[in-house]
């Protein structure tokens, strides 16, 4: 959503079975009904990318999301 600008990187987690696991959230999420505007993806709103993130995960296993968006160049 940086529109390009940051990758993110694969997220992994090596689990300890000797100690709980603890994971701290701090990310800042848009308002569900938000438009997101951006000149290398069509406009989406958050609701729509969460959906999409669900649909990702139950078809593939994982998330894809943003790439679902991304606009389409067609070359002359």
């Amino acid at each position: 959503m940086s529109n390009d600008e940051y990758r993110s990187v694969e997220h992994r987690v090596l689990a300890n079975g000797s100690r709980e696991r603890m994971s701290l959230c701090y990310f800042a999420f848009p308002l569900e009904d938000g438009l997101i505007v951006s000149s290398k993806y069509k406009a989406f709103t958050y609701k729509e990318f969460r959906a999409q993130v669900q649909e990702d995960i139950k078809a593939y296993g994982s998330k894809v999301g943003l790439k679902n968006f991304k606009r389409i160049i067609n070359a002359i």
